[in-house]
């Protein structure tokens, strides 16, 4: 059934997978959140909003695309979107705590729409990550 080589392998690959997942999240230590969210439209500046107070952004574009960005309780999440997948509301809710542990980190991504939403962070020290 297995071999000797099997489980090596196996073992090689989950310990590659559990440093990577250590690199991300220690890289992620030395930052902060700003408590804002900054929404672009097509590559555009479309608003920065505070995540202290709760309100739906009505994110309506010339060509018929619509997505409903709601804030509340320090998070944000796409309420609702008239895209044909649907992705971008289950990718859940964006918070101060959870960012280094999600798949798109501080963004929530709508594709057809071509909208993003992306929790602003600063870097409060030597991090992996370069500055772009």
């Amino acid at each position: 059934m297995f071999k000797k080589k099997d489980f090596l392998l196996i073992g090689l690959v989950l310990l590659l997978a559990l440093g990577i997942f250590l690199f991300q999240y220690t890289g992620a230590k030395d930052t902060r959140s700003l408590n804002r969210v900054r929404v672009t439209v097509n590559g555009a500046f479309f608003g920065e909003y505070p995540l202290d107070k709760p309100r739906d952004i009505s994110i309506l574009q010339d060509n018929g695309c619509e997505n409903i960005l709601r804030i509340e309780n320090g998070s944000f999440y796409m309420l609702r979107a008239n895209c044909h997948n649907q992705l971008c509301i289950g990718q859940g809710e964006v918070t101060n705590k959870n960012y280094p542990l999600r798949s798109l980190g501080t963004h929530i991504l709508c594709l057809p729409n071509r909208v993003d939403a992306e929790l602003l962070i600063e870097n409060t020290g030597d991090s992996f990550m370069p500055d772009i």
